[in-house]
């Protein structure tokens, strides 16, 4: 059974215009946004019990014994009311279907379950419940009239009445849970069966159980009619466990548990941040993480990866909707035997020293910053066109390379796009995009996750940007003013302003 669902994220928004120096100049159209629906994973099975309290329908998993607000398809009520006239009784079920984020509306909720397509359900005193086992078998029914049962596996089908048992090879079977079936058998004595499935409601009224599919078996006896279920055969995937991605200034655990539940903890320095929610995946070498809570927030944030031997590595991220992608991969998780406990990590802070400096943006455009910016808009699928961009470098975290700071000719009277490049040994790697920005910009005194806070001006009042371990806010929108004598030094970025001189991004 797979409780999908899920880590992080480094945003990026290709949303909003930023500003022009000369009034008159006419504003620039804005950026595309590369907009994305979270991920879909079909055919993840769930089962626990289900039950219809005051008119909303809930489901609790036998897996993590969470309850979820349940949505799902109409006729879910209907096979509910066969099973029990009683209100509120909670019954076994399982089911395919997926948890999904809530609507940004739901302020109660982080996470729905949808309800696809149910397999089985039937009252508590008639099922094993969560002590069923589920993975023995592809498929197996039953019917009362005559009495028969029957289970099959990818090579076996045994077939049962009251007169006889019998074994079948099977010859011919590829079964799927959404069309009809046809699986083939003969047994040793050369007598052939033939098992027609179709997805479908069937009731055994008198023991008050459903199943989603209809069966019938043609034998050398006769015809068989009846109800059944799919089983749902272990596919070892080794997804659970102990990730760590560790850099110089920071160290990164994920934990992927067996109930499907997840756990994301960063720490850099004395700051230390946790993300809570759900992994899924229906793929030997995919997983999607859900999160859905950092502390008392409720967030919306998918993070998906994939898998390279032991390793998890980023293929994109997926923020309220607004998606960054990379291409081989910004963060790399390692399987670890262990878990990584954040005490373990060594306490640091940065004491870093400030001289005046005051930096102006270049004169001539810098080569590696524009073949950045080429492969960032191409990860995109954007074309530049004819955006131009001017740049300053300082190094924000303190690990001794600089760091590109840029600024976009997308401008407005509030400010322009600025993208922020984290410098590495070789080339640069994506870390903020932050809308509406003024220059000049100062830097902070503080430190966030070892990154540098920066102070940005709005209407002749200052803000503070603070890193929150994974990037810098995407905007200015719900930042504090700030007194910008209690944390201001004396280097400040693009010193002169918005740039004069503008380079064309596309090479």
């Amino acid at each position: 059974m797979h409780l999908s669902l899920l880590l992080l994220s480094t945003t990026i928004l290709f949303a909003a215009a930023c500003s022009s120096n000369p009034p008159a100049a006419p504003e620039k159209k804005q950026p595309t946004i590369i907009k994305e629906d979270f991920s879909k994973i079909l055919e993840n099975s769930f089962r626990g019990q289900f039950s219809i309290e005051n008119g909303q329908a809930y489901f609790t998993s036998c897996a993590t014994n969470k309850r979820y607000l349940v949505h799902g398809k109409a006729g879910l009520r209907d096979i509910y009311q066969q099973i029990t006239t009683k209100k509120a009784t909670p019954v076994y079920i399982e089911f395919t279907g997926e948890i999904e984020f809530s609507n940004n509306k739901d302020k109660k909720e982080d996470v729905l379950m949808r309800i696809d397509r149910v397999h089985h359900m039937a009252l508590a005193k008639a099922s094993l419940q969560c002590a069923k086992t589920i993975n023995t078998f592809i498929f197996k029914a039953q019917g009362v009239q005559p009495y028969w049962r029957l289970t099959s596996d990818e090579k076996k089908l045994f077939f049962a009445t009251k007169a006889s048992n019998q074994v079948y090879q099977v010859n011919d079977s590829n079964f799927q849970t959404t069309q009809n079936n046809n699986v083939k058998a003969a047994n040793e004595d050369g007598q052939r069966l033939n098992l027609i499935i179709q997805p479908g409601h069937c009731y055994h009224s008198k023991n008050k159980e459903y199943w989603g599919y209809t069966a019938k078996v043609e034998t050398v006896w006769g015809e068989f009619k009846g109800c059944g279920e799919p089983g749902w055969p272990v596919i070892e995937q080794n997804f659970s466990g102990y990730y760590l991605n560790e850099t110089q200034s920071k160290i990164s655990n994920l934990t992927l548990n067996k109930d499907f539940s997840v756990e994301y903890h960063e720490k850099a320095g004395n700051e230390s941040i946790l993300r809570t929610g759900f992994w899924k995946s229906n793929s030997p070498d995919r997983v999607v993480v859900m999160l859905t809570r950092q502390a008392d927030k409720k967030i919306r944030e998918e993070l998906v990866f994939q898998r390279q031997g032991l390793s998890l590595s980023t293929m994109k991220i997926n923020k309220n909707n607004i998606v960054t992608q990379f291409n081989d991969g910004a963060l790399v998780f390692k399987k670890m035997n262990k878990k990584n406990t954040q005490d373990e990590a060594v306490e640091q802070h940065l004491d870093r020293k400030f001289s005046a400096q005051h930096i102006s943006p270049n004169s001539q455009v810098d080569t590696d910053v524009q073949k950045t910016l080429n492969q960032y808009f191409k990860m995109h699928r954007t074309d530049p066109k004819n955006t131009k961009f001017n740049s300053v470098k300082y190094d924000l975290n303190g690990d001794g390379i600089k760091d590109a700071i840029v600024l976009l000719d997308w401008c407005s009277k509030n400010g322009c796009e600025m993208l922020v490049f984290e410098g590495l040994e070789s080339g640069y790697r994506f870390s903020s995009r932050i809308s509406r920005v003024n220059a000049p910009l100062i830097i902070a005194q503080n430190q966030h996750y070892l990154w540098q806070s920066l102070l940005i001006t709005k209407n002749g009042h200052w803000f503070k940007l603070d890193f929150d371990g994974i990037s810098y806010p995407t905007h200015i929108l719900d930042l504090k003013e700030v007194n910008k004598k209690t944390y201001a030094t004396d280097v400040i970025l693009f010193n002169q302003g918005t740039p004069q001189n503008w380079f064309p991004i596309k090479l």
